[in-house]
């Protein structure tokens, strides 16, 4: 009898405390490192549109926050180890950190993407043999300024041409800046006379959106008597690869011309 009241006997269950589960600090810093990458975009874009800082210096910080939006992006993956191999605390962390992350390097991505696509050029001219001149290259000191631009320059959008319109000079010159103007864009310079000179030159100065980064567009009015034919070169300063920017202005800008100019458009 002693024996089968043995076998009915119980221990008292006794609970222990599960270890307290511990807070990954990668976490908490990887949040901090992608919160403070696009902070510091915003902050740069603002001081370099107000001048607060020039566009080498701006250029230089923008390359500052993809290398820490990409450190924070690695701590996200340490981070995340972490939480599945030991359990660790700080999953909103990370899923905030990579939120934060994918919004500040999505640009970057897309500007990698505009590099390996368009053409590694920052100058772009509808006349590649005899490209219009900005003011300070026809100061050059070389005995031929137009050979010199028009070594540099790359044939990477062969579309991209001239317009000639069935009328003289004087009719269509304050379209032309009229359009400019429109387009946001800064008259810098005027040359040439109408009557006295064949070609007329209309220089302007651009900002690229939110970057504010600075630029030049040239126009050519060539007097062909009853006709005249406008040629177009624009460039990026401080880059080496506009991004397909600079196609982009002359596409646009010769789009809204011809709708100013319809019926005198000579194919």
């Amino acid at each position: 009898m002693a024996f089968l009241r043995s076998r009915h006997y119980r221990e008292p269950l006794i609970l222990r405390p599960l270890p307290e589960r511990q807070r990954s600090r990668t976490a908490g810093w990887s949040l901090r490192l992608a919160i403070f990458a696009p902070l510091l975009a915003i902050v740069s874009i603002a001081a370099h549109r107000t001048g607060y800082v020039d566009t080498p210096t701006f250029l230089v910080l923008v390359m500052c926050v993809a290398a820490i939006a990409l450190a924070g992006l690695g701590l996200i993956l340490v981070a995340l180890s972490s939480l599945w191999a030991k359990g660790t605390k700080g999953g909103r962390q990370v899923i905030w950190a990579l939120f934060f992350s994918i919004l500040t390097l999505a640009p970057f991505v897309a500007a990698t993407a505009a590099w390996i696509v368009f053409p590694d050029q920052n100058d772009v001219s509808t006349d590649l043999v005899d490209p219009p001149l900005l003011a300070k290259e026809v100061q050059l000191t070389r005995a031929d300024p137009k050979a010199v631009v028009a070594g540099h320059l790359r044939d990477g959008y062969a579309s991209l041409t001239g317009r000639r319109y069935k009328a003289p000079p004087d009719a269509i010159e304050e379209t032309i800046q009229k359009v400019a103007e429109a387009q946001g864009w800064k008259l810098v310079s005027r040359r040439g006379r109408l009557g006295a000179d064949d070609e007329l030159f209309f220089e302007f100065s651009y900002l690229v959106p939110v970057l504010g980064i600075p630029g030049s567009v040239i126009l050519r009015l060539t007097d062909e008597g009853d006709t005249s034919f406008v040629d177009m070169r624009a460039r990026t300063d401080f880059v080496s690869n506009d991004l397909g920017w600079n196609a982009h202005l002359i596409e646009t800008y010769f789009k809204a011309l011809d709708f100013e100019l319809i019926g005198i458009v000579e194919a």
